[in-house]
């Protein structure tokens, strides 16, 4: 669809689009990029040093899919492009440049190139949305998807686990049932751009095998969309023949990319490694060293430590922040979410990523893992590096004055171990080596020891020069395979195994783990996703599971409170098995081998946890260090400790925070419980024992009656917020004071189960917890979306959101939002009417009456005087339990599926031969309807009714038909239906197609449509 002349864009207007949007012009390199594209119909790999920009993928990306829109071309530019980097990350330019972008296309003054470009966007998602930016996220609920519609324009940050185990569809810390949305999203329609790609060139491989298989769909509309990929370094590439896009002459010569690529870094190197001292150490003390010795000399107050552990970090950490002469900050990346983003809400951070004043009292010191490498905008004055690959070298020098504007940037590469059988260097190994064996032949080399400021000044300004100019001229004739981490084997993928990643449902056993495919052979599997609560509690020193898999399913894990630890660390810190904890921001770098298991007497006591079964949906209890697995989800109790404001430490020192209760959702509940409040707010046993009293105190008083709720409820938050306010040292006392002051802003409270409304929220008692409760904020107001944690695919009854909705009205809202989607993703006119008629078919199974009696809360006589079915039941999302109460009320066990139900009528209905069927895809139908809750790819659960009876389902075009109960669960053609689809639309062709229906479902409902 073109747009008017007036609202037309041209390629030329490119350089005013990003000055509009980032206050300057694009270097040369971009521009001819942008052009490059436009007319070869392709995206060549890009080879630009570190600083000149490589982020601005996304405004060429995003205005090149509008410029196409508006030439009324057919589209080829991808709807989505997903930004990939091989590390854990404190800062995330590239998700920052693109909310950068999508704020000044929301924002964007009439008559710019920027509002046409938004106005295109507009149209081709068909909302009022034209670009979202996400980052990628974990999770087992509808509340954890990361996109709402399929065809939306969207900019989603992500690591390589993250995108490549959705590619393939087995998403690590996903549920199953997500799975096929996500494959979608991710392997159809999209670009996938991966910085620093020489270590992450199994992704690029494996998403290019990928491409073409999705490229042999026997449909050319999904055989076109296969997923496009770009490498954004110099030296990675799926392929000799891949075309490359580098800097030119205009580049050089242009009075900023110039001045960067000359930028004046001189590297000298520091020799700690004699002396057989531990490595951290040994390098946290030759850092200090450099650090004193660096600071009469940098020309700004501000200087970068790099280390190629997080443990060597934190010991540079400690050492460095004991001066008072320095300020301090460190950066890790494997933290909390949200602790993370409070972090980079302090000051000291803050100016580090606004510029440091020049002025400023006491210089800025950064202490930091590879999280400082790619990612973030910071430009030190001198540098402190931990030697290591080459690679990696290059990219912390990207650090050191990035706008060239030094006389001198002064870099210490400090060796801290030497390579042996016995003890490799930790995570780059020989490549370290010889990398210094190679530097030691180009630059100064200074032991530590004695080290003076008068000798560095002397020696700094002779020091090897290092820039994008230098780098090439000092690499010719120069092998640098042996300087950089041996690129792994990458396995094939072959068809065999891409069919079976496509069942996800159920899934196959035994099945391939995707790892080898995303880092190589010889890497080790994906993290563990770890959380901490402080109600997990022990009895007589032993723990009760009972308990706590019952609070964990009350409150349900969200992201913001996960870090993910390697499968090895968690287990040596669980049982305190002896042991340097060398673990890097890197993903998936070889671990050392673990000891062998001996015989289970002598197997080391391990502190119990619980880890999520994705299987069973349950947590479970596990006690011996074989039970932890990479993949899966763990918490501990918050008194383990092993994390805190900065992240991962791996020792127990100190308790760790729970941060349950502060996931994104506005309607989150609040646990009111004394050792999680004391915690957060850095109490004592005091404080705790005060609390209890209080919270008990209430809970008496709403059993009994004695007041209105909200009256105690008030009652109840006041007094914790006096005692709270006493604390103000707690690191997360305001997280605490904040969420009891905005509760106690609601008016009215309730205990009844069906009293929580749009002005009264909800109190949830439990008989058998005198001392601890749950407040539920109100209900968002009609029209929003309301996502409660835990409701998802899995649960019988998982659709029961805000309010009852009749099923009439979901089936006809789920049927226009399915087609509107397709509309927007721009889907042939047959695809759009077999979505429309699946969304009208897609539910209409729900007409089983021990279903609908579970819907009205268990209440059979209320189900059996409705004037007709419903959808939803309105149940309170956050009361799992009363909507488990009300599936065994109604006799309907979890595994049988009301989706069955609907593929029966379905394939009944189209064994007719109606009218309004006519033109559809009637596998298509039948499978999308039996796979609307993920499900049935290719089989649904093999469960019958135990009761059966005869059920009366009215399809879309009126009729009505009868299916009996007893039938479902029983449709073998279902394997044999989905192979020929997957080989029809391509897998991940056919996985949109019920990303589609299944996305405008959840949209409906989360809406109370």
């Amino acid at each position: 669809m073109s747009l008017t002349a007036e609202h037309a864009l041209r390629l030329e207007e490119f350089p005013d689009f990003v000055q509009e949007v980032r206050g300057h012009r694009p270097f040369p390199w971009q521009t001819s990029y942008l052009n490059e594209v436009a007319d070869r119909g392709t995206w060549p790999d890009l080879d630009i040093p570190t600083g000149l920009g490589k982020t601005s993928i996304i405004d060429i990306w995003a205005f090149l899919l509008a410029w196409q829109h508006t030439a009324g071309s057919g589209r080829t530019v991808p709807l989505r492009l997903f930004f990939v980097v091989d590390r854990r990350l404190v800062v995330d330019q590239a998700h920052d440049s693109a909310l950068a972008l999508q704020h000044a296309l929301d924002t964007a003054l009439p008559d710019t190139v920027t509002a046409r470009v938004a106005r295109s966007l507009r149209e081709i998602a068909g909302s009022g949305t034209a670009l979202e930016s996400v980052r990628m996220r974990g999770g087992v609920d509808w509340a954890s998807r990361w996109l709402r519609s399929p065809a939306q324009p969207a900019v989603i940050t992500s690591t390589v686990d993250q995108y490549g185990s959705r590619l393939l569809f087995r998403g690590y810390h996903t549920s199953p049932r997500m799975r096929p949305i996500d494959a979608a999203l991710c392997g159809i329609d999209a670009l996938l751009a991966v910085d620093e790609a020489h270590i992450a060139l199994p992704l690029l491989v494996t998403a290019t095998d990928c491409a073409a298989y999705q490229a042999t769909a026997a449909q050319p509309e999904f055989a076109d969309r296969a997923v496009k990929v770009v490498s954004l370094s110099a030296t990675a590439s799926t392929g000799p023949g891949r075309p490359r896009h580098s800097i030119t002459s205009a580049d050089r010569t242009h009075p900023v990319a110039g001045r960067r690529l000359a930028a004046q870094r001189r590297l000298t190197l520091l020799d700690a490694a004699p002396g057989g001292k531990d490595p951290a150490d040994a390098f946290a003390r030759a850092a200090e060293s450099a650090v004193d010795a660096l600071l009469p000399i940098v020309e700004r107050p501000v200087i970068g430590v790099v280390a190629n552990t997080i443990r060597a970090a934190r010991a540079t950490y400690r050492l460095v922040s004991q001066r008072d002469d320095v300020d301090v900050v460190l950066l890790t990346g494997r933290s909390r979410t949200l602790d993370r983003e409070r972090l980079l809400a302090c000051t000291l951070v803050t100016e580090l990523l606004t510029g440091v004043n020049a002025e400023r009292a006491k210089p800025l010191v950064t202490v930091a893992t590879q999280t400082v490498e790619v990612g973030i905008d910071i430009s030190f004055a001198g540098l402190v590096t931990e030697n290591a690959a080459l690679a990696a070298l290059i990219q912390r020098l990207g650090r050191l004055d990035r706008t060239g504007d030094l006389d001198l940037a002064p870099a210490l590469v400090i060796r801290a171990s030497t390579q042996s059988d016995q003890a490799p260097i930790p995570v780059y190994g020989e490549a370290a080596e010889h990398t210094w064996n190679w530097l030691t032949d180009q630059a100064p080399t200074l032991p530590t020891t004695d080290l003076d400021t008068n000798t560095l000044a002397q020696v700094l300004p002779d020091g090897l020069l290092v820039n994008p100019l230098t780098l090439s001229g000092l690499l010719v004739d120069i092998d640098t395979t042996l300087l950089n981490v041996a690129p792994p084997r990458i396995p094939v993928v072959h068809r065999t195994l891409l069919d079976s990643w496509t069942r996800t449902s159920p899934t196959p056993v035994p099945d391939q783990d995707p790892a080898p495919f995303l880092h190589g052979l010889d890497t080790t599997p994906e993290d563990i996703q770890v959380l901490w609560r402080a109600d997990l509690q022990e009895i007589d020193g032993r723990p009760d599971f009972d308990q706590w898999t019952c609070r964990m399913r009350q409150v349900p894990p969200h992201p913001a409170e996960t870090v993910a630890i390697p499968a090895a660390q968690l287990r040596r810190f669980l049982t305190r098995t002896a042991g340097a904890d060398d673990s890097s921001d890197l993903e998936s770098t070889p671990q050392p081998p673990e000891p062998a298991p001996g015989p289970k007497k002598q197997q080391p006591r391990m502190s119990p946890v619980l880890s999520f079964d994705e299987v069973q949906g349950e947590w479970v209890p596990v006690t011996e260090a074989n039970g932890i697995r990479p993949g899966s989800t763990v918490v501990l109790p918050s008194h383990y400790g092993g994390h805190d404001a900065y992240g991962w430490v791996g020792t127990r020192a100190l308790p760790t925070c729970d941060l349950g209760d502060f996931p994104p959702a506005a309607t989150a509940p609040t646990r009111i419980h004394a050792p999680l409040l004391a915690l957060l707010a850095g109490g004592d046993d005091h404080l705790t024992e005060a609390l209890t009293k209080t919270i008990t105190r209430a809970i008496g008083r709403l059993h009994a009656g004695e007041q209105e709720e909200a009256v105690i409820v008030h009652n109840l938050l006041d007094t914790l917020l006096r005692y709270l306010n006493r604390y103000t040292d707690g690191a997360y006392a305001d997280l605490a004071r904040d969420r009891l002051s905005h509760l106690r802003t609601v008016g009215q409270w309730t205990v009844e189960p069906t009293g929580r409304t749009e002005r009264r929220g909800r109190v949830v008692l439990d008989p058998d917890e005198p001392a601890r409760l749950l407040l539920i904020p109100p209900h968002l107001p009609a029209g929003q979306r309301e996502q409660g944690a835990g409701v998802g695919d899995e649960s019988a009854d998982a659709s029961s959101l805000t309010r009852p909705v009749s099923l009439s009205q979901h089936s006809v809202a789920v049927a226009d939002r399915s087609a509107a989607f397709a509309i927007a993703a721009d889907l042939p006119t047959n695809l759009i009417d077999t979505l429309r008629t699946a969304g009208h078919a897609h539910d209409c199974g729900k007409a089983h009456s021990r279903f609908q009696c579970m819907l009205c809360a268990g209440d059979r006589l209320l189900a059996e005087s409705l004037d007709e079915p419903r959808a939803k039941s309105g149940m309170d999302p956050a009361d799992h339990a009363a909507r488990r109460r009300a599936a065994r009320l109604a006799q309907w066990a979890p595994e049988m599926r009301h989706e069955a139900l609907s593929a029966l009528a379905v394939t009944a209905w189209l064994d007719t031969r109606p009218a309004h069927a006519r033109g559809t895809d009637d596998e298509l139908l039948v499978h999308l309807v039996a796979a609307h809750h993920g499900h049935a790819r290719p089989l649904l659960p093999p469960v019958t009714d135990p009761s059966p009876q005869a059920v009366i389902c009215t399809m879309p075009d009126g009729q009505q038909i009868t299916v009996q109960s007893g039938d479902m669960g029983a449709d073998w053609s279902g394997p044999d239906r989905f192979h020929a689809l997957n080989r029809r639309y391509g897998p991940w062709g056919l996985a949109l197609l019920e990303a589609v229906l299944r996305l405008a479902d959840i949209a409906c409902s989360e809406e109370g449509t």
